[in-house]
């Protein structure tokens, strides 16, 4: 939930925490947390790490040791609600756009790409076919035409031409927006090859709601299925089995 840097060659030392009300990931990890004590312990963290920077930066003065010494007293072992992980070196030229890197890839995960949990339902989604025998009914491809085409993981084709796909959609993200700005991206897809006759006869959003009581967020999530559906789209959990498997049947008929 934070990066803290030390450069002693400069007298660098500063820190990045996440952001308070994103509490999401640690309920998750402890379930039985008070959301409102490690929020004032994120606020305790916050302040001291603030003033423990200004003293670096007006007590430094061009003595190294004084950042290695912070440092090395900050991060040490010691029971307490916020931890900090074992010390390790990057070599670097910037410290401050390292930390920026640093908290972007272990905090913000930006690894983890908006696509990232979408593979992740697609691989369910491929094992529950497999299980109903009907992996082989389905292939990635695209719907459309040349000119206005949407690749979709599992395509099923009769005489080359698709009549049912399949898509995992993930709808478990931390803000409304961010479920809006994914799943968005699909309706308005969805909406464009229907405006065009190019869908084909039957769709299936299997989707991952949100794990969380957040009421935006659910409600974003509820207003995308409600736009899939107004389009004639059907819309199942990513872990309903036995909804994907009956969707996936028709593709036996035709």
């Amino acid at each position: 939930m934070g990066v803290v840097l030390a450069c002693p060659a400069t007298g660098y030392l500063d820190a990045r925490l996440m952001p308070r009300k994103n509490t999401k990931r640690i309920a998750a990890f402890f379930e039985r947390i008070d959301k409102r004590i490690y929020r004032d312990a994120l606020n305790y963290l916050e302040d001291e790490l603030g003033r423990i920077r200004d003293m670096v930066r007006d007590r430094t003065g061009g003595n190294t040791a004084i950042v290695q010494q912070t440092f090395a007293g900050l991060t040490r072992p010691r029971e307490a609600l916020l931890r900090f992980s074992d010390t390790r070196v990057v070599m670097a030229d910037e410290p401050e756009a390292t930390l920026d890197k640093l908290f972007a890839r272990f905090v913000e995960r930006d690894f983890a790409d908006k696509q990232y949990h979408d593979k992740i339902l697609e691989r369910g989604v491929r094992e529950v076919l497999a299980r109903a025998n009907l992996r082989e009914y389905f292939v990635a491809g695209a719907v459309g035409t040349e000119d206005l085409h949407v690749r979709f993981p599992f395509v099923h084709l009769r005489d080359g031409q698709p009549t049912i796909a399949i898509k995992p959609l993930d709808l478990a993200k931390d803000e409304p927006n961010d479920v809006y700005e994914h799943a968005g991206h699909w309706v308005e897809r969805i909406c464009r090859l229907k405006k065009h006759d190019l869908l084909p006869g039957g769709m299936l959003f299997a989707v991952q709601e949100p794990a969380t009581d957040d009421k935006r967020i659910r409600k974003a999530a509820d207003e995308i299925v409600t736009e899939l559906r107004d389009l004639k789209v059907t819309v199942a959990l990513a872990t309903d089995a036995k909804a994907i498997t009956e969707f996936a049947k028709a593709a036996i008929v035709h």
